[in-house]
């Protein structure tokens, strides 16, 4: 056998492994649909297109749910006039913190208040993570928001799979447990 031939079959094994185990890489789990419900989300069934809504940064910066594509989204509607929302804000905070170098993305958006509004809130209740702004509520209305807090879980590829509305315990073990496997 000359070079080349033996290099073809390496290639082709190569090739073949390579093919087998791309659909290995770990890309977590998406958690099952029991699982959620447990953990008070309603399903959103599937073949919906997510709009791909816009919102701003606290400073004003233009920002899209595709810019974050790639990672497991929080999308969490609520305002600081909510008390359910005020609530659950604690635990969000928990939550960013114990998945901070993961692939998960919190995305909190206010709905229909000022900026400095939102900057006194963040900074009376100690909140460390990036909050959004959506003035006009233009997003919560795209989406269907009827409510506060609205919670949307979004998968990596840009597709709801279940929503909550109410206050949810983000820093609950079961929470964390679920988001980290999902996000690993």
């Amino acid at each position: 056998m000359t070079k080349k031939t033996k290099f073809i079959p390496a290639l082709i094994l190569l090739i073949t492994v390579s093919v087998l185990f791309s659909g290995c890489a770990n890309k977590g789990n998406r958690p099952e649909n029991s699982q959620l419900t447990a953990l008070g989300f309603r399903i959103i069934p599937e073949g919906n297109e997510f709009p791909d809504i816009t919102f701003t940064d606290i400073n004003g910066e233009s920002k899209k749910l595709s810019d974050y594509r790639g990672n497991v989204l929080l999308l969490n509607f609520w305002a600081t006039w909510c008390p359910p929302c005020r609530a659950e804000m604690p635990s969000m905070g928990k939550l960013s913190d114990k998945l901070a170098n993961g692939n998960f993305v919190m995305i909190p958006v206010n709905v229909k208040e000022p900026g400095n509004m939102v900057k006194t809130f963040t900074a009376e209740f100690g909140i460390n993570f990036p909050v959004y702004l959506d003035i006009n509520a233009e997003a919560a209305i795209a989406v269907g928001v009827t409510a506060l807090p609205t919670s949307i879980l979004i998968n990596r590829d840009g597709n709801a799979i279940a929503a909550a509305t109410g206050a949810l315990e983000w820093d609950s073990d079961d929470m964390i447990s679920m988001l980290r496997n999902w996000t690993r």
